[in-house]
């Protein structure tokens, strides 16, 4: 499946500028211009990633350099596999592992950011748009049967 620049941007939450922004800074964003689908689920988590590293204070731009890990570990496996994982980052090496394994790293300053309440949010938010965007019933006046409509018709055209 694929997504809008406008799904992607409902899902995140974020804005145009914002995704422009992110466009410029993220190479591998390059090219995804216009209104086509051309995000994948993969993308979606990768900047979801990001967006939480942001709002924990982390400069995007320090991410430019990984930004390839990034979307290559998020874009690894469907998101029900990834759900009980953690990208973890250290500010060199970016590695993918269970949330129960323990993570054997050696010790060192690192983020760890858990993929499954970011999954979660995706997922609403990408259920929420999609009811959203159901077409509205149409109502139409009520006329009695079609023979009480073409009589009416009729009616009003010899009245004239």
């Amino acid at each position: 499946m694929r997504y809008t620049p406008a799904q992607l941007r409902e899902a995140l939450d974020i804005s145009e500028d914002t995704l422009r922004y992110w466009r410029e800074l993220l190479p591998q964003l390059n090219g995804r211009r216009g209104y086509a689908p051309c995000f994948t689920p993969g993308d979606l988590l990768t900047l979801k990633v990001v967006a939480a590293l942001r709002d924990l204070g982390m400069n995007i731009g320090m991410l430019k350099t990984h930004s390839k890990s990034f979307f290559d570990a998020c874009s690894q496996r469907p998101w029900f596999e990834l759900e009980l994982h953690s990208l973890v980052f250290d500010g060199e090496f970016i590695t993918m592992g269970r949330m129960d394994a323990g993570l054997d790293l050696p010790i060192k300053a690192r983020v760890v950011v858990p993929l499954g309440p970011l999954i979660q949010q995706l997922r609403q938010r990408l259920a929420a748009e999609e009811v959203q965007t159901l077409q509205p019933e149409i109502t139409f006046p009520l006329w009695g049967s079609r023979k009480e409509h073409r009589d009416e018709s009729a009616t009003a055209s010899q009245q004239t």
